[in-house]
């Protein structure tokens, strides 16, 4: 395969598993009343239970401070997330948590990504799969410095 090939090969089936992935990120939080990216920083907050600023929050969910700030707005006016500890400087200092209902939401929709995670890897090799994520992560770095 010519550099010219791989490189349209490699564009498009990235560009295609990103479209995949958005389609079923947009139909599986809807049954949780959610976007994409409030399911993102749910699942960061359930995997950290001492809680997160907002910033570790937005680093985590690669996302800028400002969504975040509206993310973390609208999931506490749902009452899913709430200060870990109230009185502290809010947002950008202050650590932000699930509250029990958003755990139990985050917990419906963690079982949820693994079910859809072990189905997409199916059959494959464990190792095939780990070895995948690693190349990516490499591709992924290599880009930066593009």
């Amino acid at each position: 395969m010519d550099d010219t090939s791989r490189f349209y090969d490699f564009t498009m089936l990235i560009s295609s598993a990103y479209k995949l992935l958005r389609r079923a990120q947009e139909k599986y939080t809807r049954l949780f009343g959610l976007r994409s990216v409030h399911v993102a920083a749910m699942l960061q907050l359930l995997s950290e239970p001492e809680g997160l600023t907002a910033t570790e929050l937005s680093e985590r969910c690669g996302v800028d401070r400002a969504q975040i700030s509206r993310v973390v707005s609208e999931l506490e006016r749902d009452g899913l997330t709430g200060e870990a500890s109230p009185g502290e400087k809010r947002r950008y200092r202050g650590r932000l948590r699930l509250t029990e209902a958003g755990a139990r939401k985050a917990e419906a929709m963690n079982a949820l990504v693994a079910e859809k995670l072990n189905a997409v890897a199916g059959d494959l090799n464990p190792y095939d799969v780990q070895t995948f994520y690693k190349v990516l992560r490499q591709i992924n770095e290599r880009l930066e410095g593009v």
